[in-house]
């Protein structure tokens, strides 16, 4: 009984020796069945090391004492999953509710659609995984957090928030241990309880949330593999993943695409954060957020420059976004450029080469068949490099194997340096324009 236990809890003999304050030989020998009448103390101790409920106290203090099992008493090797009782029972902790989700954005606009798809039966069994995914700066995580914070009230044992860096500056992606570590800390696990192999603490992130109605956010998730070990088994909970891949499940999960915004929205949006009142040109305005290709974090950008300069006005910004618009749209720790940096530089060797040659000749929509003479391959090999860049979100697709470039992606590509002219092939070349803009002169 006591060796179904130890092992359910995922602790060694060792472990539970330490965790209870006994003597490892004292365990071993209890688990032998030769301790014929363990003193009543080690009894209490072991029960609370190993979180028993009331029942399965029961069942273990009836066997110290050599009495049948209590009717109703639980069943090691009945799984159960180990509750914490409330606060002051046995001296144990209350259960951990955790609170993880960033604040709720300011301004969502034009979402109405895909808001609808994270939050329509979000605890379906059949499909308990909801994955937002798009090109750098569209808005995926405010489209998760914002669906979170509706959400939460159907999750009343916790909402857990992880950022995986999936294409952070200068970090690496999460490894799947470094995440259930940090996740079952939150869930109220002890560090010490915390098992080392990255199997053995999936093992127990699912034991632990087996019951409850937890709401998790995986954000910025780089790949599968990093992802799967992070999904709970259980319908009770609900997972929100954000990534700028299109990625593949094993079992059932919602996709939601993220686009883009309609210029009436970007107009919206660019509006309200600029705090512009209702006197502004309405074409001055569009041209401003198409010149921001319509992508929320290039107008999240252009809004608070504009916003923080009161000697400008948006036809200045018309002015200097016509320029270099990678060089304007940036501020501060917020750039267009370098987010899409993050998504060149997570890019295998050879699909670098080809966003880069694909920035520097297709100016529109485009075939395989154009794409392999520019990348001086197969057609079928530059097919499967078109289908890993549309993967990666650095491709659109037109029509059926028709693809273009959005248009910042397609000016951060051109701007890119050949492999041969240095280190990493990273670099941008110099004086790509060398006029002055007219509002330098």
């Amino acid at each position: 009984m006591l060796r179904g236990w130890r092992t359910r809890a995922l602790l060694t003999q060792e472990q539970l020796a330490e965790r209870s304050g006994l003597n490892v030989r004292t365990v071993r020998r209890m688990e032998g069945d030769a301790l014929s009448r363990p003193r009543a103390a080690s009894v209490v101790l072991l029960a609370e090391a190993l979180e028993l409920s009331d029942a399965e106290r029961a069942r273990l203090s009836s066997a110290a004492r050599g009495l049948p099992a209590p009717a109703g008493a639980g069943d090691p090797a009945a799984g159960d999953v180990p509750r914490r009782p409330p606060a002051g029972a046995g001296g144990l902790e209350a259960v951990t509710v955790p609170r993880q989700l960033p604040a709720d954005v300011a301004a969502l606009v034009g979402r109405d659609r895909e808001l609808g798809i994270l939050a329509d039966r979000p605890a379906s069994p059949s499909a308990p995984v909801a994955c937002v995914s798009g090109m750098a700066g569209v808005g995926k995580t405010a489209l998760a957090v914002h669906a979170a914070h509706r959400l939460a009230p159907l999750f009343p044992d916790g909402q857990l928030f992880v950022d995986l860096h999936g294409h952070a500056r200068a970090t690496a992606p999460v490894e799947p241990g470094t995440a259930l570590a940090r996740m079952l800390r939150a869930l109220g696990v002890p560090g010490e309880r915390i098992p080392w192999h990255p199997d053995d603490r999936a093992a127990l992130y699912r034991s632990v949330l087996a019951g409850r109605r937890v709401l998790i956010v995986l954000d910025d998730a780089a790949d599968e593999r990093r992802l799967h070990p992070l999904l709970p088994a259980g319908p009770g909970c609900h997972v929100i993943v954000t990534s700028r891949r299109r990625l593949t499940w094993d079992g059932d999960a919602r996709g939601v695409p993220l686009d883009v915004l309609p210029v009436p929205d970007a107009v919206a949006l660019f509006s309200r954060l600029a705090q512009l009142d209702a006197g502004a040109p309405e074409g001055d305005l569009a041209e401003v957020v198409r010149r921001c290709g319509l992508l929320p974090l290039a107008i999240r950008i252009a809004a608070a420059r504009l916003l923080a300069r009161p000697a400008w006005d948006v036809r200045h910004l018309l002015d200097r976004l016509a320029w270099d618009r990678l060089t304007e749209l940036a501020d501060g720790q917020h750039s267009v450029a370098a987010a899409l940096d993050r998504s060149y530089e997570r890019l295998p060797a050879d699909q670098r080469r080809a966003y880069r040659l694909l920035g520097t000749g297709c100016h529109a929509d485009f075939g395989p068949g154009a794409a392999a003479a520019l990348l001086d391959t197969s057609t079928p090999l530059a097919g499967r490099l078109l289908d890993q860049l549309l993967d990666a979100h650095l491709l659109q697709e037109t029509a059926p194997c028709r693809y273009r470039m959005h248009d910042l992606v397609h000016e951060h590509a051109a701007a890119l340096r050949p492999a041969d002219a240095g280190p990493g092939g990273h670099a941008r070349r110099p004086g790509l324009r060398s006029r002055t803009p007219r509002w330098q002169r």
